[in-house]
């Protein structure tokens, strides 16, 4: 049985908590801070810490239990070397080629090294298993970095990016225990702790209107890969404890918005990853709502998304009839969206002084 016992949750939000606030104080030393200016409203520099205080708890709870360390030591690793890799950007901004590669390698050593491969797609269009065969490698490779930008791309106002993973790992927490994977239900509910620490820091509260620490690219980035790793991980085989379309569904607000920018933004003559306004917390902020209720509505919307998935787990829904689904919201927000895009650029600027992004998006998007 998993050790998610109530004291020892709080212990590890009370670590996480400390190695926050902590590494908040570092940060200010060495300069790992997002200043105001740009497409940036918050009034003052910000540590960017809070990937780095996720990890560490993260770490330190892990090391005081062996089976976990023994079972995801792989997994801590290569998200440490993600987290390395955004905190150097977060630092001094790389070039996207740099990290676009930095994150392929992982990604390889994830698919070569620790041998988590997307090699079965499930039964998507009614003809039976999809086995990837040779693509199995280069499909990873392009999942992983998907949910890696995905991710990240939603780290553009306080606590929406945390909550969005907290929605996913939560979905993945109620399928491990369903299959009696005990020991990834104890591993995913100390990550969660660990965001909710987080949040509890990057939330506006009443007596404090500012973020106190935003999660940056190496909290972001890293935040996707463990999310890509643990989809792909237990997705696949016979032991598998979903199927990919259930995943899909935990993912689906981040991955629309993404992937509808991935394709819009070139058929409007620009740069996929250029930089830009136009995610759908943009649209909905340029309509005059707050940040907090920005966040609440698609965390909401997340909710349901992935209970969708989790409905259709339990109900043993053909993953067929899921992933045509899944296509037809995608097409329904996709041809919306230029439309839904026009509606909110006819709305009052927000007020700026309620707005208050993180670290911009990786490969400036």
């Amino acid at each position: 049985m998993p050790i998610v016992t109530t004291p020892y949750l709080i212990a590890r939000f009370v670590i996480t908590l400390t190695a926050l606030y902590a590494l908040r104080a570092v940060a200010g030393n060495i300069g790992l801070l997002d200043f105001p200016g740009g497409r940036k409203t918050h009034l003052s520099a910000t540590p960017l810490s809070g990937g780095l205080g996720i990890f560490a708890g993260l770490l330190l709870i892990s090391l005081s239990f062996p089976p976990v360390l023994s079972s995801f030591a792989p997994l801590l690793t290569l998200s440490a070397l993600v987290l390395f890799i955004g905190t150097i950007d977060d630092l001094n901004e790389l070039k996207p080629s740099v990290r676009i590669i930095g994150h392929v390698l992982i990604a390889l050593l994830m698919a070569v090294g620790a041998d988590i491969q997307l090699r079965s797609m499930g039964n998507l269009l009614y003809f039976g298993d999809i086995q990837t065969g040779w693509l199995a490698i280069p499909l990873t490779l392009f999942a992983t970095l998907g949910v890696i930008n995905a991710i990240n791309m939603c780290d553009g106002i306080d606590g929406l990016s945390g909550g969005l993973v907290v929605v996913a790992l939560g979905s993945v927490t109620v399928l491990a225990w369903a299959g009696g994977a005990f020991l990834l239900v104890t591993f995913v509910s100390l990550i969660i702790c660990s965001i909710l620490a987080f949040l509890s820091m990057n939330f506006r509260r009443p007596w404090n209107k500012k973020a106190l620490v935003f999660l940056g690219d190496a909290g972001s980035t890293m935040l996707g890969f463990i999310i890509a790793w643990l989809f792909i991980e237990y997705s696949q085989g016979s032991e598998a404890l979903f199927a990919p379309v259930h995943a899909l569904w935990f993912v689906a607000i981040p991955l629309i918005d993404t992937v509808t920018l991935l394709f819009r933004r070139p058929m409007q003559g620009r740069s996929p990853f250029a930089a830009g306004n136009d995610h759908l917390h943009h649209h909905l902020l340029s309509r005059g709502f707050s940040v907090s209720q920005v966040v609440l509505m698609l965390l909401t919307a997340s909710v349901l998304f992935a209970s969708v998935g989790v409905i259709g787990y339990f109900y043993e829904i053909s993953e067929s009839l899921l992933f045509l689904a899944f296509l037809a919201v995608f097409l329904l927000y996709f041809f919306s969206g230029q439309r839904l895009a026009k509606f909110c650029a006819e709305g009052q600027p927000q007020d700026q002084s309620k707005n208050q992004p993180k670290a911009g998006p990786l490969y400036n998007s």
